[in-house]
């Protein structure tokens, strides 16, 4: 896994390390394509703003450069939500989350790129591991820039598996918080029953310092390590899903799972109930394709020569169903998300696989969306972390909380990264 020694030794200033990282990104980003635009006017006036604060009026993520997906708004940057429909596009103001970053000391570098509406056509963007494989799902140039070590910090988004299943493609850690702990606002709605802001990071302490402030809430006193607290009840999920999960997979989480034991974790077993996930797939697509249609239907059908035909496609599924339909699927997802949450107890932690293989081949697409999907549509929290690799490329390994249990599972991520860390670093 990365580290933010990647960016170690600090430049004297804040200047020095944006600039620093604006050189890194524009000489990787030539083959990476990681990012669709940097800002080094915006980020560089940001800089020497942060550079004249008195130490005590330092944020907490003082001079920290962070990267933010297309489908986030930031006020004159190219935001196009990975559409040719939208070419062009640089909304006026930075959503929620953006000026809580920047509040909190961030330098917005520049905008990564997103899938097509952050569901369909793949953007341009490869593995930074390896330039034949898939970086991802939507969220992938921040997962790409990520991974690549050009930022320690960038801002993504999970309808279905797409911050998830990028993060572990290229190693990183990925965190899906609580359905509703981060703010949509300025953030491209395609479902508001299924739509996360998440973050994709190079540890977790990142993640933790990042999530207080998307989050509007009191930085912790201190960070989780391995020598604090009691040692979390960690639940190993059998595969729930119909696909079968690799053997690179399966074999480098049963050599996670060995670690983990060794350093006096507790593995239980723990299954999800068949009719739930019977349910998943066509309960998460009648959510959010009936939302997709009345939100967006109309402009897609206006200009079909700019939009895929699987987002079309979506648009049509769910220009069928009916109010009546999705008002069950509603009450549905609200009874399936609280017999999930009735699986764990209090501070307890599920474990399971972040994806089914490591990065496919391009021509084969971005991968399988089972191991995360049923995580977003209960609302839980999920976060991947690197637990090693097989082949030289990453895989990952998903904990699961209860919801509203975020910080539980944050601390618990912190403790495993630390039993697990140097095997990522393969």
């Amino acid at each position: 896994m990365l580290s933010q020694d990647s960016f170690q030794p600090a430049p004297a200033s804040v200047r020095e390390r944006i600039a620093a990282t604006l050189v890194r990104a524009r000489q990787r980003d030539r083959t990476l394509h990681a990012f669709i635009e940097l800002d080094a006017a915006r980020a560089a006036r940001r800089a020497a703003e942060l550079d004249a604060l008195p130490p005590r009026a330092r944020g907490p993520l003082h001079g920290m450069p962070v990267a933010v997906k297309e489908i986030i708004d930031m006020a004159g940057a190219l935001c196009a939500w990975g559409s040719p429909l939208h070419a062009g596009r640089r909304p006026a103001h930075d959503a929620l989350l953006v000026q809580r970053l920047a509040a909190a000391g961030a330098v917005p570098v520049g905008v990564t790129a997103s899938t097509e509406y952050a569901l369909a056509a793949a953007a341009a963007t490869v593995h930074p591991r390896d330039a034949r494989r898939s970086p991802g799902a939507s969220s992938s140039g921040s997962a790409a820039a990520v991974g690549a070590g050009l930022v320690p910090l960038a801002l993504g988004t999970q309808t279905i598996g797409s911050v998830i299943r990028p993060a572990a493609y290229c190693g990183v850690v990925g965190f899906k918080p609580s359905f509703g702990r981060y703010p949509t606002d300025g953030i491209l709605c395609l479902s508001a029953r299924l739509d996360h802001a998440g973050v994709l990071a190079a540890r977790v302490a990142d993640v933790i310092a990042a999530d207080a402030v998307l989050a509007g809430i009191a930085a912790p006193a201190s960070l989780p390590t391995a020598a604090h607290g009691a040692t979390p009840a960690l639940r190993v999920l059998q595969p729930w899903f119909g696909e079968e999960v690799s053997a690179a997979v399966s074999s480098t989480l049963d050599g996670a799972y060995q670690r983990l034991r060794g350093a006096g974790f507790g593995l239980a077993p723990l299954s999800v109930d068949a009719g739930i996930a019977a349910a998943e797939t066509g309960l998460t697509d009648t959510l959010l394709t009936f939302e997709l249609a009345r939100r967006h239907g109309a402009a897609l059908r206006a200009a079909p020569d700019k939009v895929s035909a699987k987002l079309l496609a979506m648009a049509e599924r769910g220009a069928r169903v009916s109010e009546a339909r999705f008002d069950e699927a509603v009450r549905e997802q609200a009874a399936l998300s609280a017999r999930l949450d009735a699986m764990l107890r209090p501070g307890e932690i599920a474990l399971a696989p972040a994806t089914v293989g490591t990065a496919p081949l391009l021509p084969e697409g971005s991968g399988s969306r089972a191991p995360q999907r049923l995580w977003t549509l209960a609302g839980m929290p999920a976060l991947t972390l690197p637990a090693g690799t097989h082949g030289g490329l990453p895989v990952g390994l998903q904990l699961i909380g209860r919801r509203g249990e975020d910080a539980a599972l944050l601390a618990a991520a912190a403790r495993i990264e630390a039993v697990l860390g140097a095997a990522s670093h393969g």
